[in-house]
């Protein structure tokens, strides 16, 4: 009779031993693939470290990683030579998201969206079901992504303490927040925690309220100097990151006769880049870095006031963003509208109106041209708000006809001009129809 090597109690044992190996190695490897990331301070300024080595933020804000045509915005930012995007909200960064930006070697800004308080919504940090449910909806989020490798930080929040009404509220928003950062830290310690401001408004009360967090972020328009200058003198004592940063917003733009801002064209829009992304780089170790606004798809005020690109083309500030992200000269570049005009800026329902413009391109490139209406609301949060309409365009020789659209309303009438090389250049008028 041959000796049994194990007993059947003995291989109960050495499975469970075995598999307990087994989980532990995984456990390892998942807390080698998370990577530690801290904010440390050595003298009077800050840097990011990952893993230990120091990491400084060329940014993009993209809300989504595939456009409504099925275009690959995580590609176009890596391309652009980012090395981070930003998220706003737990509906966009999907794992699907997180997954796409590692294997483009991104990370990720993971964004939280927080409601703000106002008398119309329904919601309060005071009393009510939604603090609740959100932090549970939230902390949830955080321990199923807190090992993922693309997870640089927890953005929790964006201007909502700005949008709240009441200062009761504000004050309760603020410690809500505070709260949640404490409860992030204890699920997961290797990454830090962020605030977005709106520019810097809202600095006094993270200074105040909220002491948990470790970055302050700053959605800077159209230039950082008097931000950075506000967060000196109130001597917050946290880095700053550029959340957002841009041209000017629609409220502080002129507007037409027709009550609609004016949206600067390509190559204004092009400069303010270049000025933030310059004052940002001379304050470096002050802030951590900066994502662009934005890169992707958002019709906010009108379907070009915010996006460095249309569809999968670039425009003119992409390639600006690219030149100081990368140090590179652009091979390329976009046409150029040297202006664009309307016969009339108020026309009858259905009517046509003519269009007048004229546009070349600096390497010659052949050009070709696409006309198009879209409605123009103003003042929105909301991430889609405008569309293009339907509408009819003729040509007459070397003049444009576009029909007016039937239902009275202020509109905006776009030219983008594209290049066969990838690049386009845009430009709109405001049209009242009666």
């Amino acid at each position: 009779m041959k000796q049994r090597l194990f007993s059947g109690r003995g291989c109960y044992f050495l499975l469970r031993i075995i598999l307990f190996s087994f989980f532990l190695l995984g456990y390892q490897v998942s807390l080698a693939l998370c990577s530690n990331v801290r904010v440390v301070k050595k003298g009077e300024k800050w840097s990011l470290l990952v893993d230990g080595h120091s990491f400084y933020i060329k940014g993009a804000g993209c809300g989504i990683h595939k456009g409504t045509g099925g275009e690959d915005y995580l590609l176009l930012a890596q391309q652009l030579g980012a090395n981070t995007v930003r998220t706003w909200g737990i509906d966009q960064g999907t794992k699907e998201y997180l997954d796409t930006a590692l294997k483009y070697g991104l990370r990720v800004c993971a964004g939280i969206w927080i409601d703000y308080a106002t008398s119309e919504n329904n919601v309060s940090f005071i009393k009510g079901p939604y603090k609740e449910k959100k932090e549970k909806e939230i902390l949830e989020y955080v321990e199923k992504f807190k090992r993922h490798p693309a997870v640089l930080i927890w953005g929790v929040g964006n201007e909502c303490i700005y949008f709240t009404e009441s200062e009761e509220e504000k004050v309760a928003l603020c410690k809500f927040i505070d709260q949640l950062a404490q409860k992030i830290h204890q699920i997961d310690p290797y990454h830090p925690v962020m605030y977005a401001s709106s520019n810097f408004v809202e600095l006094k009360y993270i200074k105040e309220y909220i002491p948990s967090i470790d970055i302050v972020g700053m959605n800077v328009y159209p230039s950082l100097r008097v931000c950075h200058g506000v967060w000196e003198k109130l001597e917050v004592n946290k880095p700053y990151i550029l959340t957002e940063f841009g041209p000017p917003i629609y409220t502080q733009c002129s507007r037409d006769e027709n009550g609609l801002s004016f949206e600067l064209n390509d190559k204004q829009k092009a400069i303010y880049y270049r000025e933030i992304i310059n004052q940002m780089y001379e304050f470096r170790g002050y802030n951590l870095g900066g994502f662009v606004f934005h890169l992707g798809e958002t019709t906010q005020e009108s379907m070009t006031w915010w996006n460095i690109n249309f569809s999968s083309y670039k425009k003119c500030p992409y390639w600006m963003v690219y030149k100081l992200y990368t140090g590179k000269t652009p091979e390329n570049l976009p046409p150029v509208i040297k202006y664009m005009r309307l016969n009339s800026s108020r026309v009858k329902r259905g009517e046509f109106f003519e269009m007048s413009f004229l546009a070349s391109d600096p390497e010659g490139d052949p050009l070709h041209y696409e006309y198009k209406i879209s409605t123009a609301k103003e003042g929105v949060l909301k991430y889609y708000v405008n569309r293009f309409l339907d509408t009819v365009i003729m040509k007459e020789g070397s003049v444009i006809k576009i029909q007016a659209p039937h239902k009275k309303g202020v509109y905006r009438v776009y030219l983008f001009v594209y290049d066969d090389k990838g690049n386009v250049a845009s430009v709109n008028r405001s049209i009242s129809v009666e």
